[in-house]
């Protein structure tokens, strides 16, 4: 657990700030972008207002206004130009950045905010300096006054400029963190689809951030539960084969036990013979209990070391001579007319004997089952270049409907030669069927 959580710190120490990183840059791009608008908006406003103002008699009517309102107000009040406070308030009322009243070359009142008039002439084109004459209550005075009527146009474009310049930012940085967006959104529907069982779409690897590593994760996750599903499935039909043959083979047996049951009972033999059958039924039940053994096996764990103590080298003889010689007694005893050539050579073969006697009981039971007893079964043993076998023949018993047959002793036969290495050829018509069972020559003679 501790190297687990050792190498799991080590991955995000390597990986980490990838994608930081990226959304750093993503910001940097947004502010960059969103000063780069402001600078250039910022710019043309600027000198289309101002020219603007310098090309419309739009502050010399303000100006003109703000006199005329001034003049107003003092004749309204009574106000001369001592009455400081009064023209203070008027000239914060109507934010006028700076007044002056003159009499005789003399300054009578001046508004506290000379500084703010000169930022302004500055950094704004004010209105001309001009003096107005004024009627005050106590004579004519003349006044000049400094107003920065376009400061709120300015103000407005000002904020115009920043509310869009912020719109820019926001537009490239939620850009680029959509497309991020968009892939983890990618990557939840693949999380959905392999939750729903879809196992064969690959997941798109993109980038060499986080996200791209998470990525690659479920791309790995991905395979291996299909892998795993696959083999589990492979597993499974496998073992399903291998359970039906044996269940199929554990019935085969019963027709001879049967069979030598039948002749106990008929009191037809001597002691001696009924010793063989009762050897013979024993023989039957042991190899039952065998294919129990291997059916409860296959559900358990195969044991590799005890399946490789089956496999035995044994001549021709020793391999088939008891087992075709209780075949063939046995169709004699159900009326078959067996031929037999059985020419026994100096050849080894390496079998399993469980799958020998597996694969004759098999055949003897289809030869009960669709063998015409009127005509005889051929059994050969046949020797062709490195390969040694049997091979048995026989015509077909012609029913009014057909004989029903699943197919699995057949495959059962073919599997069990196929595991030994073996050849199994069948040639079949409406008539007659044949069987051809081939096996290396082993040179190591037992």
């Amino acid at each position: 657990m501790d190297r687990i959580s050792a190498f799991a710190e080590q991955t995000k120490k390597k990986y980490a700030g990838n994608l930081v990183r990226e959304l750093l840059l993503l910001l940097f791009a947004g502010i960059f972008a969103g000063l780069l608008f402001f600078s250039i908006l910022y710019g043309f406003t600027g000198a289309g207002l101002d020219y603007y103002f310098d090309h419309s008699p739009y502050l010399n009517s303000r100006e003109t206004q703000t006199v005329q309102n001034l003049q107003s107000h003092i004749t309204q009040y009574g106000l001369s130009p001592y009455d400081s406070h009064a023209l203070s308030e008027w000239v914060k009322k109507k934010k006028v950045v700076y007044l002056e009243i003159y009499r005789d070359n003399r300054l009578l009142y001046a508004s506290e905010n000379w500084d703010d008039a000169m930022n302004y002439g500055t950094d704004t084109n004010a209105s001309q300096d001009k003096y107005h004459s004024l009627f005050f209550a106590d004579g004519e005075a003349d006044v000049f006054l400094f107003g920065v009527f376009e400061y709120q146009f300015y103000a407005w474009a000002m904020v115009a400029e920043i509310l869009l310049s912020f719109l820019v930012f926001l537009l490239v940085f939620i850009t680029g963190i959509r497309n991020r967006i968009r892939y983890i959104q990618n990557l939840s529907i693949e999380i959905s689809a392999m939750e729903g069982g879809c196992l064969d779409r690959s997941i798109l690897i993109k980038g060499a951030d986080e996200l791209a590593e998470l990525a690659g994760g479920l791309e790995q996750l991905r395979r291996s539960l299909k892998e795993n599903i696959a083999n589990e499935t492979a597993l499974r039909q496998a073992n399903q084969k291998l359970t039906t043959g044996i269940a199929h083979d554990l019935r085969t047996p019963l027709t001879a036990l049967t069979m030598y049951v039948q002749i106990l009972q008929s009191d037809v033999c001597g002691e001696e013979e009924k010793q063989y059958y009762l050897d013979k039924i024993k023989s039957k039940a042991s190899l039952m209990k065998d294919l129990s053994d291997r059916l409860f096996d296959s559900s358990q764990m195969t044991n590799e070391e005890n399946e490789r103590k089956l496999w035995e080298v044994r001549t021709v003889q020793e391999t088939f001579l008891d087992l075709l010689s209780e075949m063939a007694m046995l169709l004699e005893n159900m009326g078959f007319h067996i031929h037999a050539d059985l020419e026994w050579k100096a050849a080894a073969i390496r079998v399993r004997m469980d799958y020998i006697a597996r694969i004759t009981d098999n055949i003897g039971s289809n030869l009960a089952k669709y063998a015409d007893p009127e005509a005889s079964v051929s059994i050969r043993i046949i020797y062709e270049g490195s390969m040694t076998g049997i091979e048995i023949s026989n015509q077909i018993k012609q029913h009014k409907t057909p004989a029903e047959s699943n197919g699995v002793g057949m495959e059962n036969i073919r599997r069990m030669i196929s595991s030994m290495g073996g050849i199994c050829q069948t040639e079949t018509d409406h008539k007659s069927f044949k069987i051809r069972i081939l096996f290396p020559t082993d040179e190591r003679l037992p």
